[in-house]
């Protein structure tokens, strides 16, 4: 009943920060959808992308809050455009990232945010699991009403009895539930209780007169004929959960509801250009110098976000075991390239299972991969353009086998290797690798111009990052590319 009464405090306690963070952010949607200019195609992401949209609009409403704080001279020294042509960098390079796609975007709303992540730990040390740890990062399911299997010899092929006086000589869990106990020999069941204590054969005349007792877990089983030298004698049966002596034994779940702080810090950026360039995309190529250089910020924004994600993600990823995978087509007796290329297939299934095997969850919902390793994998018969993206920064490239395939430049993903994810669809917030908020999307230093003829500025974006689940974090490494 406290179990019930936690989890439901809780997911009610998580559910309404959520739906509070939600209901704002689509107030905020729909008062940026009207704004002219900065508003431009906010509706269309609304459409396709809620949760996207929601936190565009929550990002420019706190870009517009900072711009409020400064003067306008101070808006024109340090950006040397307009409040609403940041905006609109803001506009246009947030949406353009892929790291909320990746692992998870989350809007920060003050300097000082919270996510909250759901997690069940186990109360108390017993019966495999160990207090405070989190029940799906233990790989221990014993669990006091589960089948119980316990070894307690190894024939010699001259010994036909074996006895035992307690649940300290090989039956190690007591009382034993009726009609459940089953000996095995080299893992086929050869007897079983009869309810009374009695152990009769189930192979006929295969045992003599044997017994077990339910409460102390003494047995005496005496075979007729020695089993076979180096056959395992094996007991198997039911532990009584509902013995009032053992309840404590039985595992406790508490729902523990973590706050992870984020708090925002400056993630700088450097942009430069030449004023000459300006002079010459304004004058000779009569193209709008200032609208490019927007585009050319929003680019750059949208790069740093993406870098900064994929690079955080990597790094954790080689704390944990990885999937390696020889392109060598020769090698591996096949016929060519191509048709070895599907074996990524069996690759892919096996980063899969590492994920879960940690996790007891999980798969692969994302490969963000170098160049060289992208190419490759277009050979195989999974693979196709779907999603594609333009080609700046991190961008995806297309599916492999309906995962979502992300192209990196290599001083973020080494040459030959390729990051695989792992994100939660089932989860609000919690249940991610990496999350990612962001409060001040854009900062801009005074720009400043040189005799030299070109001009610099600084860029920065104001936000946070945590690690949540370092276990979704996956490599594949390709070799002989």
């Amino acid at each position: 009943m406290r179990k019930a009464m936690n989890e439901s405090f809780l997911k009610e306690q998580k559910s309404q920060e959520l739906s509070e963070r939600k209901t704002y952010g689509n107030k905020l949607t729909e008062k940026w959808i009207k704004k002219s200019g900065v508003g431009d195609g906010i509706k269309d992401i609304a459409s396709e992308n809620p949760d996207k949209a929601r936190n565009l609009a929550i990002m420019l409403e706190n870009e517009e809050r900072h711009l409020q704080s400064l003067t306008e001279t101070q808006i024109s020294s340090n950006f040397s455009t307009t409040p609403e042509n940041v905006l609109r960098v803001v506009r246009l390079g947030y949406p353009n990232s892929v790291r909320g796609e990746i692992f998870f975007e989350y809007p920060m709303v003050t300097a000082r945010d919270s996510i909250y992540y759901l997690s069940p730990i186990y109360e108390s040390t017993s019966r495999g699991a160990t207090a405070d740890n989190v029940t799906h990062e233990s790989s221990s399911y014993r669990y006091a009403t589960e089948i119980v299997e316990d070894i307690i010899d190894v024939a010699d092929g001259s010994t036909t009895s074996f006895t035992g006086f307690d649940s300290d000589d090989g039956v190690t869990e007591v009382p034993i539930r009726p009609y459940t106990f089953i000996v095995f020999v080299a893992d086929t069941p050869v007897a079983r209780d009869d309810g009374s204590g009695a152990v009769t054969p189930i192979v006929t005349d295969f045992l003599s007169t044997s017994t077990i007792n339910y409460t102390t877990g003494a047995y005496s089983i005496v075979f007729a004929t020695a089993p076979v030298d180096g056959s395992e004698i094996k007991f198997q049966y039911h532990f009584d959960s509902e013995d009032s002596d053992r309840r404590s034994d039985i595992k406790s779940v508490k729902l523990q509801l973590t706050d992870y702080q984020l708090r925002a810090k400056p993630y700088p950026l450097y942009v430069s250009w030449s004023k000459m360039s300006e002079l010459l995309l304004g004058s000779t190529l009569n193209i709008d110098a200032e609208e490019n250089l927007i585009a050319g910020a929003a680019d750059e924004l949208k790069k740093s976000l993406d870098f900064l994600a994929v690079e955080m993600g990597y790094r954790y990823s080689k704390r944990n075991s990885s999937v390696t995978f020889n392109t060598d087509f020769a090698a591996a007796g096949s016929d060519s390239e191509v048709a070895h290329a599907q074996s990524l297939t069996r690759r892919i299934k096996e980063v899969e299972n590492i994920i879960y095997a940690v996790n007891q969850r999980g798969g692969v919902s994302a490969i963000v991969a170098a160049p060289d390793v992208i190419a490759y994998m277009t050979l195989h018969n999974q693979y196709n353009g779907n999603g594609g993206q333009p080609k700046i920064g991190i961008y995806r490239v297309g599916e492999i086998m309906g995962i979502p395939l992300y192209q990196a430049p290599t001083d973020i993903v080494t040459a030959g290797s390729a990051l695989c994810v792992w994100r939660n669809p089932n989860a609000d917030g919690g249940d991610y690798s990496l999350v990612f908020g962001s409060l001040i999307p854009l900062y801009q230093t005074q720009t400043l111009e040189y005799k030299e003829g070109y001009s610099e500025t600084g860029l920065f974006h104001f936000g946070d990052w945590i690690d949540i689940q370092r276990g979704y974090l996956v490599r594949l490494l390709l070799t002989n590319l």
